[in-house]
């Protein structure tokens, strides 16, 4: 029963030229609304992206924090402890000194 009102419908539209010029009006405005260049399409698209950046900036600024403060540890250490990191990591030694490493 619905398809002959919907059959109904559409031949009413069509043997009326009102009927069919809003329709076609109505038409190309709903499509140019939603697949236009600022249509809700991408206006949909825009948000997903911005929402991508937010969450990569978050991450460098969370990534730049842990930087800053292993700065900040490096300049307050003294000598003697940049020293040791530099012998433990890389394998560093004094002049005439003999590295032992335990397996």
């Amino acid at each position: 029963m619905a398809r002959t009102s919907i059959k109904k419908r559409l031949k009413r539209i069509l043997r009326s030229p009102r009927l069919l010029l809003i329709t076609g009006v109505l038409t190309v405005l709903g499509m140019t609304l939603l697949f236009a260049n600022k249509g809700l399409w991408r206006h949909i698209s825009l948000r997903h992206e911005l929402g991508e950046r937010r969450t990569y900036l978050a991450k460098l600024q969370t990534d730049e924090e842990t930087v800053t403060r292993h700065i900040a540890l490096l300049k307050i250490e003294d000598a003697g402890t940049i020293e040791r990191i530099a012998r433990e990591r890389y394998n560093m030694k004094r002049p005439g000194e003999m590295i032992f490493r335990a397996e």
